[in-house]
């Protein structure tokens, strides 16, 4: 009994492998195109053809300015232009009129001429209907009488001297009218009407109080 279970067991194996066999053999047909092309690519090779799209790079962000110590410096905002506040106009002073010369106030009676010792005088009065010519001739020659020019004094310098002549001939209130420029020579000439101190008293002919006269010094030279 035994060599008949491995006599049935050698069949088995037999008939197996003879149904591999036939198998292996046949070709087996699939509906199709005629002509199949298949490339065989390596798929280490197709990654490195075909490059990955770049990623969309996002725009980069301006920094803003930043101080050494790490504080964010802010930009300044425009400011409104203010409007202008018009300043108030001062209403425009009155000029005010030039003194008039001394010579367009008063009469000229006796213009410059020679009264020696290189003087010349001047006789001008306030009053314009004062026509004592020979009693103003006193005056000049009394006057440049008492007169001396200080030492040193260039030539061609005047002075003028304003005094009032009283009802009986004295003098009064000798005051410099026009500067020299020199102090030396206009005290000169002040002193000249102070030394003489009394004139003849004005003439019975005027009928004034008194009389103001613009006596004019000017030194010639010696």
């Amino acid at each position: 009994m035994k060599q008949a279970l491995i006599g049935s067991a050698a069949v088995h194996v037999v008939l197996t492998a003879a149904l591999f066999v036939v198998r292996a053999g046949q070709t087996v047909l699939v509906p199709g195109p005629d002509v199949v092309e298949v490339a065989l690519v390596d798929p280490s090779l197709e990654a490195i053809a075909a490059p990955a799209a770049p990623a969309p790079t996002p725009p980069a962000e301006t920094p803003a300015p930043v101080e050494e110590d790490g504080v964010k410096i802010e930009k300044a905002k425009k400011k409104k232009p203010e409007p202008e506040t018009p300043s108030p106009v001062r209403p425009a002073e009155p000029e005010k009129p030039a003194p008039k010369p001394p010579t367009e106030a008063s009469h000229v009676v006796l213009p410059y001429a020679n009264v020696g010792g290189g003087m010349r005088g001047q006789v001008a009065v306030d009053e314009s209907n004062f026509e004592f010519a020979y009693y103003l001739q006193r005056v000049r020659s009394m006057i440049a009488g008492n007169w001396t020019a200080p030492s040193g004094v260039p030539g061609g310098m005047r002075v003028e001297v304003y005094f009032r002549i009283a009802r009986d001939g004295s003098l009064t209130s000798p005051r410099v009218e026009t500067s020299s420029g020199n102090a030396y020579f206009d005290q000169s000439a002040v002193r000249a009407v102070l030394v003489t101190g009394h004139l003849p008293p004005l003439p019975m002919g005027w009928n004034g109080s008194d009389l103001g006269v613009h006596f004019g010094f000017e030194y010639t030279g010696p």
